[in-house]
């Protein structure tokens, strides 16, 4: 550099020095000692100052990054190490089992919906050209878009207050309306079982069902006494309906929470539900820290023995404006959209004597996996001889540290590499909800398999799906 730098200011001051000399020669200029400094030293540097400005910047921006990736590695350095601490303190704690009821579930992406995404991961499907999105030459870029979400989009284009959201606002509510429409059979019979538990539990709960308007109507149609319509009988007790929305941590500013809580308020009283029975949270998570919020909000649910829960995952950047500061940092960058929610509860929980659909186990401080397979599917000598995918993998498929802790990991249980079906790849880039995505998708693996999660960011975790039957073992106990 000090060369680079010598040579530079040498080859000004020879220019400027052999300029000023041959023009004093020829005006037969007698120079001070103050015109030699100015001339042959101060405009020399000065000009090499000029010259070597964009040099110096080009360093200074480099020096930034450099010192800015080293705080961030020494942060993700000190996060390892804690959750190497934990993890260590875990491995000395009993394991834990959460034991869960899903009753509906449903995920959405650009593949298409339920089983239809397992089949394409299954194909290792690339994403497509999307002719709607360009990058900063003008071309169209691969994204997971949703094309069903722009036929829901151009039938609300009459709507005034969509014209004025973002493209990225107006599709996350388009999702949010698509997925409670797919849980309305569901979050019908919990109305159904929130007022009769109103009518037995709490009178002043009871009568503001009989005034609301939806259970009216329902008492002219049928035509009955409203004595006769209203008959108390004891069932188990529901106290409310829980509505959870998963949203990216970016949105946290944009996000605006009153208009969405007003929309899901009216969803749930259109079916019936009163609004002192509605909470409703939202959760704005980061890429880091998302999956063990994520596993610490079922562990919530789990102990909330007389509620019931609806969850909704929901993230899209399929928005040029995003877009556009996203590709400024990566020009590789691959935008994604995609939603999943489940209708869930506490073991305890029972909706009109419903069966669940599946019932989900989820094992915590796990030190030996081989036991923790052994007390959650018996049989799983048998499961590990088929050829079919049964674990979902949360992580990096391309990243060769998880390649290694897996196989570490699964090898003593004979868990082979073609049970394996990574999800994190179907997402692009679009990671801060991708790990939960995955984990709700679980729900849709055959119903034959006992379904297994598993991610490296929370090791000693393990979860399992299973159909509710009188097979699963975690049932007979209870029973």
């Amino acid at each position: 550099m000090m060369k680079f730098l010598f040579g530079t200011f040498s080859s000004l001051f020879l220019l400027v020095s052999i300029a000023v000399i041959y023009y004093w020669r020829d005006i037969q200029f007698n120079p001070s000692a103050m015109d030699l400094w100015l001339y042959f030293i101060i405009i020399p540097v000065v000009l090499s100052l000029i010259l070597l400005a964009p040099y110096f910047i080009y360093l200074a921006y480099h020096a930034y990054q450099k010192r800015k990736a080293q705080q961030q590695k020494s942060q993700s350095d000190q996060h390892k190490s804690e959750d190497d601490s934990s993890e260590t303190q875990l491995n000395t704690e009993d394991m834990q089992w959460l034991h869960l009821n899903i009753f509906s579930s449903f995920t959405f992406h650009a593949w298409g919906e339920n089983e239809t995404i397992i089949d394409e991961l299954k194909k290792f499907r690339s994403p497509e050209l999307d002719h709607r999105l360009t990058n900063g030459y003008g071309l169209p870029v691969l994204s997971y878009r949703i094309s069903a979400l722009d036929e829901m989009l151009l039938q609300q284009q009459d709507e005034p207050e969509i014209e004025e959201k973002q493209e990225r606002l107006q599709r996350i509510n388009a999702l949010i309306e698509y997925q409670l429409e797919q849980h309305t059979e569901i979050l019908v019979e919990v109305a159904e079982h929130l007022k009769r538990s109103a009518f037995f539990y709490d009178h002043e709960l009871a009568y503001q069902y009989r005034l609301h308007p939806a259970w009216m109507d329902l008492r002219e149609q049928a035509g009955e006494e409203e004595e006769q319509y209203d008959q108390v009988e004891q069932v188990p007790r529901l106290n409310r309906l829980n509505i959870h929305i998963l949203f990216a941590d970016n949105l946290i500013h944009v996000w605006n929470e009153s208009a969405s809580n007003a929309i899901l308020l009216n969803f749930a009283e259109s079916l019936g539900i009163v609004s002192q029975q509605v909470h409703i949270e939202h959760h704005f998570l980061s890429q880091e820290r998302g999956y063990q919020d994520w596993l610490n909000l079922l562990q919530h649910i789990s102990t909330q023995s007389q509620e019931i829960s609806l969850i909704l995952n929901i993230n899209s950047e399929i928005d040029q404006e995003f877009l556009d500061e996203k590709i400024w940092l990566s020009e590789q960058y691959l935008a994604a959209e995609f939603s999943s929610s489940w209708c869930i509860a506490a073991q305890p929980v029972q909706i009109n004597a419903i069966q669940p659909q599946k019932i989900l186990n989820i094992a915590r401080n796990v030190v030996d996996l081989s036991m923790c397979l052994t007390q959650v599917i018996p049989d799983h000598a048998q499961l590990v001889q088929q050829e079919q995918p049964f674990v979902l993998i949360l992580d990096d498929a391309l990243d060769i540290q998880v390649i290694k802790k897996n196989n570490q990991l699964f090898a003593p249980t004979f868990i082979e590499t073609h049970h394996f079906l990574f999800t994190q790849q179907c997402m692009g880039h679009t990671q801060q909800l991708a790990k939960i995505f995955g984990f709700m998708l679980g729900m849709h693996l055959p119903e034959e398999l006992t379904a297994m999660i598993y991610s490296n960011a929370q090791a000693s975790t393990h979860a399992f799906f299973q159909v509710a039957d009188e097979a699963n073992p975690f049932k007979q106990q209870a029973n």
